[in-house]
């Protein structure tokens, strides 16, 4: 099982954290899992969470996030067009 995120939890995290692109209908046109986790203690707790958009031509989602300490990053390919 993986660790929590968050700096100095021994906690094993189960809570798996990823961000979508949702069409007006609400499907999604990526929405991508990250290499980042937290424990419950940490999930309930709340966040401000800052989102910095980078724009490349390579038909990817890079997610990077840290809480401070070690950085997850993980790298998915868009499946879907953005029109269907």
């Amino acid at each position: 099982m993986a660790q929590c995120l968050i700096p100095g939890c021994s906690n094993n995290a189960e809570h798996n954290l990823a961000i979508r692109c949702r069409r007006p209908d609400t499907s999604a046109i990526w929405a991508p899992n990250s290499q980042a986790f937290l424990c419950n203690e940490h999930a309930d707790q709340g966040y401000r969470i800052e989102i910095n958009l980078i724009p490349v031509a390579t038909r990817t989602i890079t997610t990077v996030i840290s809480a401070g300490g070690i950085v997850e990053t993980r790298t998915t390919n868009i499946n879907h067009n953005s029109v269907e």
